[in-house]
């Protein structure tokens, strides 16, 4: 017996019709003003709804909204949240300081994600990946950038977090119903579903479209849950970072192919696409499709549109932990793909080959190789990509390996609400679109420390209130006695120092290092005069058996030393228990082994709320960290061995929080307030805001990666792309003359002095058989590194005899101590140095 699915919706006078604007626009979950008004609606439904505010108003009783309709004060309030939503909405300034926004309305960037994380109500986010996501959209809203987020909506989304009995992690997947978040589907002319067509593999595939109003910015999110897809199709969104392999590749072939499809049937055309990390590089082959197949373009040709159109972003320094898949199971989706536009599968297969090995298929190779904008989320991790990714760039000084940075930031939604008062009576309410301005913060040491202590104050309070009633629930959900978990509800003190470790549970975080030497531990934590309080958060992946052992081992440590007062672990970390932290933690412990974080998102969330950062130097924190506002455990520097270093770095821990932490934050004046650890509390506000804000993050990409593009990608289709078709007609003579170009001799004039002088020059002249090349093919350069920095300066030529050429140039030597240099010739066209990075050779 079959029966038609039904949706029916409540029936809301149409004064309150504002309400459901708001509800379906995440602005209301970032402004404190519109979270208050949905508190005001049913303060117990819309906590138990985990902040819903669509769920909220979906399921409220009819006697509710009639209240609400006859409450002059409700309306009013309502009345004056919805005019601060339509002023945001038509907030149009795009001045930042000295960096305006210069991208025009019909300049979209098209920005590609696995995950969002936008609120805890919308489950489709695993970490922070997706929250770095979110804030990205909410940070273009802010700046009135044109861009448009692409991703997948997940029946299951990532997975709860249960500890059981045992102090073991389980894991729940739980269904949420579409039409009840803040999330709408994308409508035809016609009223139906929007839906679009493509084949994965050899098999049809339909997928519904969803959209989510961030602020400004429209989220398009892809679902194959559709009764007319084959079962082994439909359920391809069922789970975020599924761990069957085939079906995370179907996954990040929906999201790559099918995000671009979906973009073009909504009548989209990005100017910009962005691929953030390797999940969604398969956007190449739908973007090959339209400019080989539609605009009849080469395979080069298209090539190089594409690269000069895309950015790449990576989040990974570990190179196992890049998403790479069997070669035979990447050919079962992309030989189609390839034949269909007349290519071998080989061709787009080397594209995501490394060091040779042809039986793995990387993801973010195949996105280096199609993205001229390369970038880590810090500086370190910006180093540490051009060492990863070196042999995707044979014959490439490390220093000139085109790979960059931008550090990472945090969206202004992650202040508390007593900071966002007070930075908003001291700065002013636009500051949200502001925060880019370095001088703005300066305001802060204006702030009276009384207030800046007050309003940390609150913070604390509401998280320890937090916590109890967490604690509470959980417990009385697992069936314990609400006597019991009245009494566990009363645990922690405001007034103890308090750390928190809030992050995934992984080796490389290195999460139990606090519990290196326990008995010293012990009695740091139980000291009469100066207690501490710790609270653990963070969920282990599925498959991480020893991510799991460490959550047991923090559980197993409360409990067998009588410490469970005062050493919590809080289960399903998620966007609302991460807030909760940021907000009322003293200090945020973050001790992972150097330099596996690529960037750290969780402590930029705390340090803008005043709390201080216990850092091992990786990430961002090198780059913020300055002695005054936090510390930096360094201790481990000085070893090799990683028992030792761990040994070392968990002592320093230990020595700081005794001798140091501790006495700053229970040294009171007459008034209470512990004015050194204010002072650094102000440090680390005005420090960490005015650079790991998103909106300096999204101006930082601006600058450096989309104006260039759109001056690339303008440059190439220039008279109907006469540059672009007349290089890649170059290349192919090129290719088949440059095996025989080599250099004959080369001679520098630090081969016959003993010492050179910084205050001289550097001189080389060469010879180069150019074999059947002209010599207008080919760019002779001398190389020369100096400092940490690099210069490159063209040789001039000479004369030729024959095939063979000659060139001599010079370079004022900069600064003294071990350099080195060499000259090297390459293509002189600038789109075949970016086509074929290999195409160099030294002397």
């Amino acid at each position: 017996m079959a029966f038609k699915d039904l949706f029916i919706y409540p029936k809301y006078p149409d004064h309150l019709k504002p309400l459901f604007k708001l509800a379906y626009n995440l602005w209301c979950t970032w402004s404190y003003d519109a979270v208050n008004l949905f508190y005001r609606i049913d303060a117990r439904r819309f906590r138990e709804m985990n902040h819903n505010p669509v769920k909220l108003l979906l399921n409220l009783p009819s006697e509710r909204i009639e209240e609400l309709a006859n409450d002059s004060g409700f309306l009013f309030e309502m009345e004056r949240v919805w005019d601060t939503c339509r002023q945001y909405m038509s907030y149009e300034k795009t001045q930042n300081g000295d960096n305006p926004m210069t991208l025009k309305s019909d300049q979209t960037v098209a920005y590609f994600s696995m995950e969002f994380g936008l609120h805890e109500c919308i489950p489709v986010y695993g970490g922070g990946l997706g929250i770095l996501a979110g804030d990205f959209l909410k940070a273009a809203s802010d700046l009135n950038m044109p861009f448009v987020g692409v991703g997948l909506i997940y029946k299951y989304g990532y997975f709860t977090q249960k500890i059981n009995m045992h102090g073991m992690q389980e894991e729940q997947f739980q269904e949420f119903d579409n039409h009840q978040i803040p999330m709408r589907m994308i409508r035809d002319d016609q009223g139906g579903e929007h839906r679009i067509h493509l084949n994965i593999g050899q098999n049809p595939l339909v997928i519904r479209l969803w959209r989510i109003r961030v602020g400004k910015i429209p989220l398009i999110l892809l679902d194959t849950d559709l009764e007319e897809n084959a079962p082994d199709l439909r359920n391809i969104t069922d789970e975020l970072y599924v761990s069957d392999r085939e079906k995370r590749f179907q996954q990040e072939f929906v999201l790559g192919v099918g995000g671009a499809l979906a973009l073009r049937s909504l009548g989209i055309q990005p100017r910009i696409y962005h691929i953030n990390e390797g999940h969604s590089a398969l956007l190449v082959l739908a973007r090959l499709r339209e400019l080989m197949h539609e605009k009849g373009f080469s395979y080069d040709e298209a090539k190089a549109m594409i690269r000069a159109s895309s950015v790449f972003t990576t989040h990974t320094p570990v190179i196992a932990g890049n998403e790479n898949f069997d070669i035979q199971l990447a050919q079962k989706y992309i030989e189609p793909e390839a034949e269909a536009l007349g290519l071998s599968f080989e061709t787009l297969a080397q594209e995501g080959v490394v060091g040779g090995d042809k039986t793995i298929f990387w993801m973010p190779a195949f996105a280096i190789k199609f993205s001229r904008y390369i970038n880590g989320v810090s500086k370190l991790h910006g180093e540490v990509s051009k060492r990863m990714w070196a042999d995707l760039f044979p014959e490439h000084p490390e220093a000139e390996i085109p790979i960059t940075s931008v550090t990472n930031g945090v969206h202004s939604h992650w202040l508390s609400e007593p900071f966002t008062d007070l930075l908003t009576r001291y700065i002013g309410p636009d500051f949200v679109h502001q925060t880019g301005l370095c001088d703005v913060w300066n305001t802060l040491n204006d702030i009276p420390d009384e207030q800046i202590w007050e309003s940390h104050r609150k913070s604390k309070h509401n998280l320890i209130i937090f916590i109890r009633n967490k604690l509470m629930n959980d417990l009385v959900q697992q069936g314990f006695t609400h006597s019991k978990s009245q009494n566990l509800g009363r645990l922690l003190s405001p007034d103890r120092l308090t750390i928190v470790f809030a992050r995934r549970f992984a080796k490389y975080k290195r999460p139990t290092l606090l519990l290196n030497d326990q008995k010293r531990l012990i009695a740091i934590l139980s000291n009469p005069e100066r207690p501490v309080q710790l609270i653990f958060a963070g969920k282990a992946h599925p498959a991480d058996t020893l991510g799991k052992d460490m959550i047991k081992a923090v559980i197993d440590f409360a409990k067998d030393n009588g410490l469970e007062d005062r050493v919590l672990f809080l289960e399903n970390y998620d966007i609302n228990v991460a807030r909760h932290l940021a907000w009322g933690a003293d200090v945020w412990l973050n001790n992972p082994i150097r330099p596996m974080e690529a960037s750290g998102t969780s402590g930029m969330k705390a340090a803008i709320n005043g709390v201080l950062n216990l850092s091992v130097p990786d990430g961002w924190w090198p780059e913020v960290y300055n002695g005054k506002n936090g510390w930096s455990i360094t201790a481990g520097q000085f070893y090799e061995h990683s028992e030792l270093k761990e040994q070392a770095e968990a002592n320093q821990i230990y020595d700081l929080l005794e001798r140091e932490i501790t006495t700053s934050f229970y040294d009171r004046n007459e008034s209470g307030i512990p004015e050194k650890w204010v002072h650094m509390m102000k440090e680390s506000i005005c420090t960490t805001s005015r650079f790991v804000n998103m909106n300096r993050v999204l101006i930082d990409y601006q600058n450096q990666f989309y104006t260039p593009s759109l001056g690339r990608s303008t440059q190439l289709a220039g008279h109907e792309y006469h540059l672009l078709r007349e290089s890649v007609a170059q290349q192919q003579a090129l290719k088949e003359l440059w095996p025989d170009i080599h250099f004959v001799s080369c001679t520098t004039n630090a081969d016959t002095r003993k010492r050179l002088l910084d205050t001289e020059t550097l001189e080389a002249a060469c010879q180069i058989d150019l074999g059947q090349a002209h010599r207008d093919m080919v760019s002779v350069e001398m190389y020369y590194e100096f400092d940490g920095q690099y210069q490159v300066t063209p040789l001039t030529f000479q004369n030729q005899e024959g095939s063979i050429a000659s060139y001599t140039g010079s370079t004022k030597l900069q600064g003294v101590g071990r350099q080195r240099m060499n000259v090297r010739v390459r293509p002189t066209n600038e789109i075949l140095q970016d086509l074929n990075p290999a195409w160099i050779k030294w002397a």
